[in-house]
């Protein structure tokens, strides 16, 4: 189902490597009734961990009533509201994240099996979870201690996050994907196919390939090589091969002493102001600040004797 546009939520931007936020709402009303949550849609998908008091949200016009400690999974392309159910305060935590988080940069039939189902909506994850069911606790604490490690930003926080949600869809595999799945081997039929490309790609990553000329590599027209390539990547054509770019580009800067030109050129982006915009949109940040907290580092090593 598609929904107006003006109802889409704009996403702020995020680092594509790991595409996740999450937001801690503590309405200052308390009143029932009260919106706790606006009417919106967005391409992501989104899970909603009540914490305090109850509310009433509606999934594409489906009531839920949430009680502290129940968890909410929406689905990507789904319209959602929220509203307080009493005259009491609530609080609740909203977890948005792409399912790129989740994609896999080789083809792998293991994952292609139990997660990728979930990904592209052949399988819905669950509506709800409630907080008396002994088989949510997994889940609630894998989202909680997902949140702590979003809000406390420790040393690589994002790791321990993008495990955690790997091992989530592993345990949701486990318990609501249907056995005509598990029976069903991995289709390997793409998958297979697709891995000379992807190692072409990124052994020559400076080097320009239209989406003609790799569609004619793996025996597909281009339309239905888009559709492939996004379903087994979780990423287009195109953000795939500037996803490996930049994040070739963020090693060099990290370990190379050459000039922002130089790696523009090197990975294959010979406009150096091309290559800041594209590498702040994939990194949040610009190149010079790789650089600049590197300097100290720099400096604080002893020259060799």
């Amino acid at each position: 189902m598609t929904y107006p546009q003006d109802l889409m939520e704009k996403t702020p931007p995020w680092d594509s490597s790991y595409p996740f936020r999450f937001y801690r709402n503590r309405p200052q009303s308390t009143a029932k009734d009260d919106n706790i949550l606006y009417l919106h849609w967005h391409e992501h998908f989104e899970i909603i961990d009540m914490q305090v008091g109850k509310a009433i949200f509606h999934i594409d016009s489906h009531p839920y009533e949430a009680h502290a400690g129940d968890l909410l999974f929406v689905p990507a392309g789904a319209l959602h509201v929220g509203y307080n159910a009493a005259d009491e305060a609530m609080e609740y935590v909203a977890v948005v994240f792409n399912a790129s988080l989740l994609r896999v940069m080789h083809p792998d039939p293991v994952h292609e099996r139990y997660i990728l189902p979930f990904l592209d909506g052949r399988v819905p994850m669950p509506a709800q979870l409630f907080a008396e069911d002994e088989l949510a606790a997994p889940y609630r604490r894998l989202i909680r201690e997902s949140t702590a490690e979003f809000e406390n930003q420790n040393a690589a926080y994002e790791l321990v996050i993008k495990h955690n949600f790997q091992l989530l869809f592993a345990l949701l595999s486990r318990q609501f994907l249907p056995e005509k799945f598990i029976d069903k081997p991995a289709p390997a039929r793409h998958s297979e196919s697709f891995k000379p490309l992807i190692q072409h790609i990124e052994s020559h990553i400076a080097e320009p390939l239209s989406v003609e000329q790799a569609a004619r590599m793996v025996n597909l027209n281009p339309y239905h090589f888009c559709k492939t390539f996004k379903k087994l990547t979780g990423r287009t054509f195109v953000d795939y091969i500037n996803w490996l770019r930049i994040n070739e580009a963020d090693r060099l800067l990290r370990e190379t002493e050459w000039t922002v030109t130089e790696i523009a050129e090197r990975i294959g982006c010979g406009n150096a102001n091309y290559f800041t915009k594209l590498y702040k949109k994939y990194k949040s940040f610009p190149p010079s600040d790789v650089r600049r907290k590197r300097e100290p580092a720099m400096k604080s090593v002893p020259p060799l004797s």
